[in-house]
């Protein structure tokens, strides 16, 4: 049975990887497309501290260990992407994005991070 918390977190993340996708082609966060980037963050940080096994009382430490690090992996990550980011495109010249553009790379990163650490943390087993 897939639990709420899981449908919570892959539709959030998929509604905020679509949104990041239509900012950076249409250049723009106008419109409707800030709501649903909100409804997209609720949904998913609502239930990502659940799926990852942050959840009292704890049932599977090695679970939460694994979801800690890889939230640190994928906070790390976001953080040197919006760092290029600026440090290219913003002082580097010559092409320029725009803001619609950085954030929608951005949350893309963001959610594609935090799955990818997750699942390859859980399938590389304990983490110290």
């Amino acid at each position: 049975m897939v639990k709420a918390r899981t449908i919570s977190v892959a539709l959030g993340g998929l509604l905020l990887i679509g949104c990041g996708v239509l900012m950076i082609i249409g250049d723009t966060l106008g419109d409707i497309l800030w709501l649903e980037i909100m409804i997209g963050m609720g949904l998913f940080m609502g239930g990502m501290g659940e799926y990852i096994g942050l959840k009292k009382p704890l049932k599977d430490e090695r679970a939460a260990r694994i979801g800690t690090l890889a939230m640190t992996y994928s906070w790390y990550t976001v953080l040197l992407w919006v760092a290029t980011i600026a440090m290219i495109f913003g002082f580097g010249g010559g092409y320029k994005v725009t803001m619609a553009q950085a954030v929608g790379t951005t949350l893309i990163v963001m959610v594609m991070s935090i799955f990818g650490f997750n699942w390859f943390l859980g399938r590389k087993g304990d983490v110290e």
